[in-house]
């Protein structure tokens, strides 16, 4: 582990370092660890960090880790950043990932959120359905888009 001038940040010397400082982790805690680097990289970016490359570190961390959630308040805070991952791969035509990061968050809403999480649920729905569209996953597409038909307050919807 070294610091870079040029980048300001410490980086490994090489990846196989990397690689055996990670196995000293046990595999029991590693999600956990996983959840707290992202949120604290989470917690320390400014919106302009979040707009970077930086937002798919802090989210591919903390769903390493969605698991450990309790809170449906940390739940929908993720979701919301796994839209905007996903968001971002959809506009850089990574429709994989986009799918990905868009299941994801659906999967952190629960029944609830169509009362109060009406928007989040939404916007989800309608990406991860233009996701799974252009990766040709019919399946899963025609699983996600009843609930939201049923669910619409309006015709726009």
């Amino acid at each position: 582990l070294h610091y870079d001038e040029f980048s300001k940040r410490f980086v490994w010397a090489n990846d196989q370092i990397q690689q055996a400082a990670y196995e000293l982790v046990p595999r029991a805690k590693r999600d956990s660890f996983h959840l707290l680097i992202g949120s604290r990289l989470f917690l320390r970016s400014s919106p302009v960090e979040l707009k970077s490359n930086l937002l798919f570190c802090i989210v591919d961390n903390m769903n390493r880790g969605v698991h450990l959630m309790n809170e449906a308040r940390q739940k929908y805070d993720l979701a919301s950043l796994n839209l905007d991952a996903g968001n971002k791969s959809i506009a850089a035509s990574a429709f994989h990932s986009a799918e990905r990061y868009l299941m994801t968050g659906i999967s952190l809403l629960g029944n609830e959120c169509w009362e109060t999480k009406y928007n989040l649920a939404m916007k989800l729905n309608d990406a991860a359905s233009e996701a799974l569209f252009v990766t040709g996953n019919f399946q899963r597409l025609s699983e996600i888009t009843e609930e939201p038909l049923e669910k619409a307050k309006c015709f726009e919807d």
